[in-house]
């Protein structure tokens, strides 16, 4: 019998995460297709392609035989599956690839291909059952609170009314989050009653920066456009505390590093008019240029160019994006600003 609703929500939810850590590739839930027989589905971004799976959820596969009535099923539909299950040992993951079986679990093993691209991941422990349901406390509020923390440290020292300032949310909202980040021991409260203060900040970072373009990203977008230029960027007027840029362009400008092939900006309102005209940028759906809202407050970062987002973001979105190149200087991003 297959699990219920809940579960089947929170096993794919966790299962997303888990590949995401372990691949450095996006994963997201999301809705099965209408009057279908799958139990939901999962987009997968590989560099700019978005696939989108159905998804199969069992609670345990151990055994060949069971593999292989699953195998029988899957070919008798159009579009390939993926199964979600608990745990896939190494010799089960071994056992897919050679069925020809698309599997993932809750601990970040997976066997996938998707055209040309073959992931593979074997071997990492079992994830005890209390972790699993962890993503499923995360919601869209609970990330705006944590990056504002993790943006602003000071934060930690302040009440929950200039918390709520800086995250765009509720004096409220900010208590329950904060509830749910010392519930998980993400923060704890100081012995001597001046704030909060981190568990585990790098751990923190990196749970942040797996959920980021799985729950809060896309509902941040405030539309597409494509530009005939990569550089248009550079050219256009500054707007302090109505737009700062993230991702590429960001990393272009902190690290010297990259050609940014996709401009994003990150605007505290609406997409800025000046920039589609002085650019002559034009509304693309699968364009090169994104504007998203920002999560949290636009505030210039000491230290750093003022057109520029605060480097946990711009480090999320190079991660986010799945490209090498990006993996490569996000890890310069990391070393750099990021680290304790």
């Amino acid at each position: 019998m297959p699990p219920a609703d809940h579960h089947i929500e929170q096993m794919v939810e966790t299962a997303a995460a888990a590949f995401s850590d372990a691949t450095g590739l996006t994963a997201r839930r999301t809705k099965a297709p209408a009057r279908s027989v799958y139990d939901a589905a999962i987009e997968f971004r590989f560099g700019t392609a978005r696939v989108k799976r159905p998804v199969i959820v069992r609670d345990i596969v151990d055994r060949v035989g069971a593999l292989s009535a699953i195998a029988s099923a899957s070919h008798e539909h159009s579009v390939k599956p993926a199964l979600v299950t608990t745990y896939l040992s190494p010799n089960m993951i071994r056992a897919c690839r050679e069925m020809n079986v698309d599997a993932l679990d809750l601990a970040g093993n997976a066997s996938l291909v998707e055209g040309t691209s073959i992931v593979i991941v074997s071997g990492r422990p079992r994830v005890a059952a209390s972790k699993a349901p962890r993503s499923r406390t995360w919601t869209k509020s609970t990330l705006r609170v944590t990056l504002a923390l993790l943006v602003t440290p000071a934060l930690l020292e302040r009440g929950y009314r200039d918390i709520a300032q800086i995250a765009g949310v509720s004096h409220g909202t900010v208590q329950n989050a904060v509830r749910a980040l010392i519930d998980h021991r993400d923060v704890f409260e100081r012995p001597d009653g001046r704030g909060l203060q981190f568990a585990d900040r790098e751990r923190l970072i990196d749970e942040w920066v797996t959920l980021y373009p799985r729950q809060l990203r896309e509902s941040l977008v405030l539309g597409r456009y494509r530009a005939d230029s990569n550089d248009w960027w550079r050219d256009v007027s500054a707007l302090p505390g109505q737009c700062q840029f993230g991702g590429e362009p960001a990393a272009a400008i902190l690290t010297e590093y990259l050609k940014p092939a996709t401009v994003t900006a990150y605007c505290a309102d609406a997409v800025p008019r000046e920039w589609i005209m002085q650019a002559r940028l034009r509304p693309d759906p699968a364009g090169n240029v994104e504007f998203l809202r920002a999560p949290v407050k636009l505030m210039p970062v000491d230290g750093l160019p003022p057109n520029v987002v605060a480097p946990l973001l711009v480090y999320a979105d190079l991660v986010a994006s799945g490209d090498p190149r990006n993996l490569e200087t996000a890890r310069m991003l990391r070393e750099r600003y990021l680290a304790a």
